[in-house]
């Protein structure tokens, strides 16, 4: 039985009918495609980004930093969130929740929680 999210982005167009889901202890892309579940001990970083176009009309060709990405939606022409993971075949995944802040917030304190939970 699963848990109840402790925070869900509703699947709009803007996320091409997406949902996104934060549990207490991963992070869940409900997908056209199917599910992708990543534990928070796999997350290593999260950032809010703008749009690559928005970049490219300022000069900035996103390539600090480059790792290939998984683009689940309308990430490249709308602000979004950048997942970088340790493992798996997937290094970096850009979803565009409903209200990208809120949902980097609410995610980065479910995080905390669930690492202040973990034995030393």
């Amino acid at each position: 039985m699963k848990s109840t999210p402790l925070f869900t982005s509703k699947c709009t167009a803007k996320s091409l009918w997406q949902e996104y889901r934060i549990y207490e202890d991963q992070l869940e892309f409900a997908t056209l495609f199917g599910h992708i579940n990543i534990p928070f001990d796999q997350i290593e970083k999260i950032n809010l980004s703008e749009s690559e176009i928005k970049g490219l009309l300022k000069g900035d060709l996103h390539l600090t930093d480059f790792r290939p990405a998984l683009k689940l939606d309308w990430a490249n022409f709308l602000e979004h969130l950048v997942v970088d993971t340790s493992s798996g075949k997937i290094k970096r995944i850009l979803f565009t929740p409903e209200h990208p802040e809120m949902f980097k917030s609410e995610l980065e304190k479910a995080m905390k929680i669930y690492y202040e939970r973990q034995p030393k």
